[in-house]
């Protein structure tokens, strides 16, 4: 008989692993625990928005720039935008 895997969220708290969801074992029954530690989350700056506004800005900047040239090579025979 092969082993059932159950995969199960757990806190570690005074010692002992504590699941976070109610486990279907019975009462005393024997498990083996492998612990999985999760990969440390990458932290985002702290400026992460004034980025996006900076990022937003020089869009905006590129956009007004190409403006003038793009007038000059739409097809005259569709409105202008």
């Amino acid at each position: 008989m092969s082993p059932k895997l159950i995969t199960v969220e757990a806190i570690f708290e005074d010692g002992v692993l504590r699941p976070v969801q109610p486990l279907p074992l019975a009462a005393h029954q024997r498990v083996t625990v492998i612990v999985q530690l999760p990969s440390p989350a990458r932290e985002w700056p702290a400026d992460v928005a004034a980025i996006y506004q900076e990022i937003a800005a020089e869009d905006r900047r590129l956009a007004e720039a190409m403006w003038p040239n793009l007038k000059e090579t739409w097809p005259g025979s569709e409105a202008q935008p």
